[in-house]
């Protein structure tokens, strides 16, 4: 499984001129689900997914008695798709963070950021008391103070991978793992959206035992071929403007029950917001952080390779926070094109500053000059900004 990978850079006390901000405030206690869906670690994968269908849930916490030993989650499910229905739980559950009620609900947020997960246990002396979710989060988010009024073209995902209808689901699902999303917009020729299709109608199509067996063999998959995105995807996906706020953002996806909602302009799908890029928003009102940082999609376990990146990244920021003080960075590394021991590397980054968002992505073979280029390319971006300010300035007539 992709591993991800966070660390906060740049330390400094109030970051972004933010001061004891609503959410800042409030605790986990304040906003976690006391009466959480749960399964017990010998439960069967069949049972748990039977608890995911009947209640909606995207993730279900592990226990050992009271104690949480992870979760299971779609990413779960489809990374590990060919065990048994009958095998347990806690052969397929994750790693999963655990909250305590006195958290700061910020905290909880880069916790959850961290972890990868879309859900994390709440416990009171080792005992599982609550579960908060994106979703919760997501919640208070539209009384925000100095959040519900940000401009959903600041903080939205620009040009968002998407699939059409006539490609596979078995596609789609390659798309999902490598770029670590929920939902895929789904568009015509003219990139006009037409639908959305998210993992659980992948799991639908990936998880369905075959017939003709009994359910406690190893479960069976249809011809991932001959199932195509369009015969699976919702035709209604939730959609807003680049001028529409983040309090509009969050109302919807509450009222909607959506997890994503699409950007258009002129009738074209324009960028993407998810819980993911919200709880962004938040991480960045934490204060003493300086720039949050999370890497994602390397399947790599040696730490020498993380702490190079986060050097490359840190010097990078430390460039940047001369001209616009860095709120958060985020990388998505993808290895295709393997070729013996060697990979070709795709890498998307994205950079909140206190100012606007900036996008690189670059590919190559070596990892590390890749992620130099994209670095730069950053850079550049920010000083030729920062040039145009300048300029402006200048041409105003003094008074």
């Amino acid at each position: 499984m992709c591993r991800v990978s966070t660390r906060p850079l740049l330390e400094r006390t109030d970051v972004f001129g933010l001061k004891g901000t609503e959410i800042e405030q409030m605790l986990v206690k304040d906003i976690m689900t006391s009466s959480a869906v749960t399964a017990a670690r010998d439960e069967t994968v069949a049972d748990v997914i039977s608890k995911m269908k009947k209640h909606r849930l995207r993730e279900v916490p592990i226990l050992d008695g009271e104690y949480p030993l992870g979760l299971v989650s779609y990413r779960s499910l489809l990374a590990r798709r060919n065990v048994p229905l009958n095998a347990k739980a806690e052969q397929i559950m994750a790693p999963c963070p655990r909250l305590e009620e006195e958290m700061s609900v910020t905290a909880a947020a880069q916790e959850m950021m961290s972890s990868g997960s879309r859900g994390a246990p709440v416990l009171r002396n080792r005992k599982m008391v609550g579960l908060v979710s994106r979703t919760d989060i997501v919640k208070v988010l539209s009384q925000a103070a100095g959040l519900k009024d940000r401009s959903v073209s600041t903080f939205m995902t620009k040009v968002p991978q998407s699939v059409y209808e006539n490609d596979s689901v078995r596609h789609a699902q390659m798309v999902m793992k490598g770029l670590h999303m929920d939902n895929l917009p789904v568009v015509d020729l003219k990139d006009r959206l037409i639908g959305v299709v998210g993992m659980p109608e992948v799991l639908d199509v990936i998880w369905s035992p075959k017939a003709s067996k009994p359910p406690n063999e190893i479960i069976g998959e249809r011809n991932h071929a001959e199932v195509s995105v369009g015969s699976v995807m919702s035709r209604s996906p939730v959609c807003v403007s680049p001028g529409d706020n983040l309090g509009r953002v969050s109302s919807l996806m509450l009222d909607r029950g959506v997890s994503t909602v699409f950007v258009q302009e002129d009738g074209r799908l324009v960028g993407v917001v998810s819980q993911a890029d919200l709880l962004e928003q938040v991480i960045s009102l934490r204060p003493k952080e300086g720039v949050y940082v999370q890497i994602t999609g390397l399947d790599e376990d040696n730490p020498d390779v993380y702490e190079i990146l986060y050097s490359l990244i840190q010097k990078s920021m430390k460039r940047i926070d001369r001209i616009q003080p860095p709120r958060v960075f985020t990388a998505h590394i993808t290895a295709y094109h393997q070729e013996g021991m060697k990979s070709k590397y795709s890498i998307r980054t994205r950079l909140t500053t206190d100012k606007k968002m900036y996008y690189s992505k670059s590919n190559g073979w070596d990892m590390y000059k890749t992620f130099d280029t994209v670095l730069d390319s950053l850079e550049k971006s920010i000083h030729r900004e920062h040039q145009k300010a300048l300029d402006q300035r200048k041409k105003k007539p003094s008074l």
